[in-house]
């Protein structure tokens, strides 16, 4: 009996001390233990929104900025929701205005993309979620502009296992890659989820009108985009801490690359004309938990990420941006315009418009 009770003893303490250890490693991965002091070169200005802008794509051609705005926070507070929209920022003018001339009958917009062809012809892909988001389908709706700044609904797509979908990249004008945040049914990929938080994911490209998953172990993808020529794709993978870097094949297949280690929890990715990526980030998960919970500051952070000129697959990573959250929380875009930086959250309802002592790019 002495010994049975000893390894049951044995058993409780290894057990607790396993608990302990898996805590404090979901912890440091959520960067509960980071010290965050504000930080940027330049300075900020808002711009109010009826909603929270958790995606950007800037039309560099034009100077305009589509923003997909919806009231997140008060649809994560259970608060009636309120129809969400597509709205064009002119960077030019400052004036803001809808970008759609159509819309669906429940519109909760989440990643949205632009793709502008060879001749000049624009489409803009949005991720809009159901208003039952366990029972409801989600989809994919494709715009065409029919004229300068106003895009009609021409088609909307589905698919099994767009299950999830934070963000979405065109690569043509009927071809759009779908990154969900979670859903991926392998055993093992469930067990580190619940653990340590990596939700694994699918990703599902559409081709015209069907669908076909070529990923389905995305460490939780955030945002997602395409190099300035196509061939590559960017994934930031939240849960995995890490840029995701894939070269694209013609049909729409994908190989991996390489990773960049982040050490941070990446969203959306914005690609610049020069082929520099700019990430906004969640330092510390932790506290953007307690963000949505009980409104909490929850901190802010935009990476400048930019190939090393001897190595095209060695990636240079610098920090622009750092907020405790007290100026904006819950950074989910970071997309530059000249010298002007555009900050997007989750939650606050609008963009931080900074100007960079340094301009990031080189376009006009």
């Amino acid at each position: 009996m002495m010994k049975i009770g000893k390894r049951i003893l044995l058993g409780l303490a290894a057990f607790m001390a396993l608990s302990i250890l898996i805590t404090v490693v979901y912890l440091a991965r959520g960067g509960a233990f980071k010290t965050i002091e504000s930080e940027f070169e330049g300075a900020c200005v808002d711009y109010p929104l009826d909603g929270s802008a958790e995606d950007i794509h800037i039309d560099r051609e034009r100077g305009i900025a589509y923003l997909s705005v919806l009231d997140r926070m008060g649809v994560a507070r259970g608060e009636p929701p309120k129809p969400g929209n597509i709205m064009a920022l002119d960077l030019n003018t400052m004036e803001l205005g809808n970008a759609l001339a159509t819309t669906t009958d429940h519109m909760s917009p989440h990643g949205i993309s632009l793709y502008i062809s060879p001749t000049g012809e624009r489409t803009l892909f949005m991720i809009n979620h159901p208003a039952d988001r366990v029972n409801g389908t989600e989809t994919i709706n494709r715009y065409t502009e029919t004229s300068p700044g106003q895009f009609s609904l021409t088609q909307v797509l589905s698919h099994p296992d767009v299950i999830s979908p934070n963000d979405l990249v065109a690569v043509g004008p009927k071809q759009v890659y779908v990154a969900n945040d979670k859903g991926a049914a392998n055993g093992w990929q469930k067990f580190l989820e619940n653990i340590f938080g990596v939700g694994y994911s699918k990703l599902v490209y559409f081709d015209g009108d069907e669908g076909s998953t070529v990923l389905d172990d995305v460490a939780s993808g955030g945002g997602i985009n395409a190099s300035t020529d196509g061939t590559l794709i960017y994934i930031g993978e939240t849960g995995g801490q890490t840029l995701r870097v894939l070269n694209r094949a013609a049909d729409g297949s994908l190989t991996d690359a390489t990773k960049v280690k982040l050490g941070t929890s990446p969203d959306n990715v914005d690609v610049a004309a020069d082929g520099s990526l700019t990430i906004a980030a969640h330092p510390n998960l932790m506290a953007l938990i307690k963000h949505f919970i009980n409104g909490t500051p929850a901190p802010s952070q935009v990476l400048h990420v930019t190939t090393d000129s001897d190595d095209a697959l060695e990636y240079d990573v610098e920090e622009i941006y750092l907020n405790t959250g007290e100026q904006i929380s819950a950074s989910s875009v970071g997309a530059t315009y000249k010298n002007k930086l555009l900050i997007g959250s989750i939650t606050a309802k609008k963009v931080l418009i900074c100007t960079m002592e340094d301009g990031l790019e080189t376009d006009d």
